[in-house]
């Protein structure tokens, strides 16, 4: 068993309440994964695997409670995106993986509509829930470089996602990965960016087609 795949047990188990997380703020080195692109696959997620994406999701909000990052709320976080959630999206195709020596390094929930952008229909990819291991170094980088090759060999012209407009390093994070500001959605307990980044021009998508 890898290191990278007994990390990932470890954290189901841990979200399912069997074992205590161990709460460090500092890695060392020999917990890390490094991370090989070219072991690396990017892939729809199977039925059966809901769980995966929540143990991801869950060591991601434990790791921002250790930072003293409020992004994703604990109680409200993993109560809305609990694993039912993510089991459905797996179902529908929309819950994909980047996973290395067969164990989910990163993942998110890929869209092909969202509410949060209704004025704009051009056709784009909206990703929600983008979450990686924390001791896998690159990771979340690597999976929204994918997504956007696999959201251009598909037509799309957009890759866009939101975040929390207070949250300054992750938006400089999206900024400095080609994603521009486009507006704001509100709710009343959140307030978030739209970002966008272009894919693919018409005259691109025209030829392809």
């Amino acid at each position: 068993m890898t290191d990278c795949q007994s990390y990932s047990i470890s954290k189901i188990l841990y979200c399912q309440g069997r074992v205590p997380n161990t709460r460090q703020k500092r890695y060392n080195k020999k917990m890390l994964v490094k991370l090989e692109p070219q072991k690396c696959v990017f892939r729809a997620a199977r039925v059966g695997e809901g769980k995966l994406a929540f143990a991801l999701i869950a060591q991601r909000v434990t790791w921002m409670e250790q930072c003293g990052i409020s992004q994703w709320p604990r109680e409200h976080y993993l109560q809305v995106f609990n694993q039912d959630y993510f089991e459905a999206a797996a179902k529908q195709g929309q819950l994909w993986f980047l996973e290395q020596d067969g164990c989910p390094a990163a993942c998110a929930v890929l869209l092909e509509e969202d509410e949060r952008w209704g004025y704009d229909k051009q056709p784009s990819w909206y990703v929600h829930n983008l979450a990686s291991l924390s001791t896998c170094p690159g990771a979340g980088a690597l999976f929204l470089t994918l997504t956007e090759r696999e959201a251009a060999r598909r037509g799309k012209r957009y890759v866009r996602l939101d975040c929390l407009t207070g949250a300054r390093k992750l938006n400089a994070y999206y900024r400095q990965k080609g994603y521009r500001f486009a507006g704001y959605w509100k709710q009343p307990q959140y307030r978030g960016n739209l970002r966008q980044k272009l894919i693919q021009t018409e005259g691109a998508r025209a030829a392809n087609s």
